[in-house]
């Protein structure tokens, strides 16, 4: 996985006050996107063990209530393995901190791609069931493409 950025104290992208990690890449690229500099899959830089260890000292202290996860798109397929690794580390440490991941995916288009990934003739990510892993894990889902009129 890849990331442009990690927010260590924000209060935008959820409520009360948080840490955020951008991820890196995007192919839906909404109209007026607010990020679009996230949207080369090659741009950024690859997140490493010391990223995560550093998130978690983020996370470690009392006024910060969630993490939030966006992008680019963070639930590209490319993403599914690593993203369900750096979740799962950071409820192994902190079962308290809620999870916010937002998507401009659907969450129907995301319930479809499950369903198609259960089926044994079409599998389009042999790695599909870390989307539902962490589709249960996460607290909060936005979901949704950004549309500029309705911000």
């Amino acid at each position: 996985m890849r990331y442009n950025s990690i927010d260590k104290c924000e209060c935008i992208n959820g409520t009360g006050v948080g840490v955020s990690l951008y991820v890196q890449g995007c192919s839906i690229h909404c109209e007026n996107c607010f990020n679009p500099e996230t949207w080369d899959f090659l741009g950024g830089q690859d997140f490493t063990a010391e990223d995560f260890k550093k998130i978690n000292q983020f996370l470690n202290h009392p006024y910060i209530t969630r993490f939030s996860i966006l992008g680019g798109e963070p639930l590209e397929s490319c993403n599914w393995k690593d993203l369900y690794f750096l979740i799962s580390g950071i409820k192994d440490i902190n079962n308290d901190i809620p999870v916010w991941v937002y998507t401009g995916y659907t969450y129907k288009y995301l319930q479809l791609l499950l369903l198609k990934g259960e089926d044994e003739e079409y599998s389009p990510n042999e790695d599909i069931y870390y989307l539902d892993l962490i589709l249960n894990m996460i607290d909060v889902l936005v979901a949704g493409p950004f549309i500029d009129k309705e911000k």
